[in-house]
């Protein structure tokens, strides 16, 4: 059966949680179909895919130290900067430290150093995620 929407992206090939937060890794792999068009002759992942692994990362995370029950989404992207190409080839890890609100507890605030595999960074992302549990989420 064919699909009439493209196939959702896996934007992280690993998750390690730690004392000091999460760490995430993705491959950018020459061959996947997103970058053919971006960029034609010079292709990059995209930024929005870097946004993407973070928030991917950080929902894993929260759901998995949350329990069965929770669900997570995106509430608000608070600020990104971009300082270097993600090319074919590159493995961006992704450190995050993840705060719950103190005034609500079903926020979190995710603060990720993204790198590329030269050490170089390649962009700062902070999130803001929604947390559900329960018959909230229906």
């Amino acid at each position: 059966m064919s699909r009439s929407f493209a196939a959702p992206l896996d934007a992280v090939d690993e998750v390690r949680t730690s004392a000091d937060g999460i760490t995430a890794t993705k491959r950018i792999v020459a061959t996947d179909p997103y970058l053919a068009g971006h960029y034609p002759g010079f292709p990059i992942y995209p930024g929005v895919f870097t946004v993407e692994t973070v928030h991917q990362a950080a929902r894993r995370a929260v759901e998995a130290s949350r329990g069965p029950d929770v669900r997570v989404e995106l509430a608000a992207v608070r600020s990104v900067r971009f300082k270097a190409p993600l090319l074919p080839g590159d493995l961006l890890t992704v450190s995050c430290q993840l705060r719950d609100d103190p005034d609500d507890p079903r926020r979190v605030r995710v603060v990720a150093d993204c790198r590329r595999g030269d050490g170089a960074a390649s962009a700062k992302v902070t999130l803001e995620l929604r947390v559900r549990s329960g018959a909230t989420h229906a």
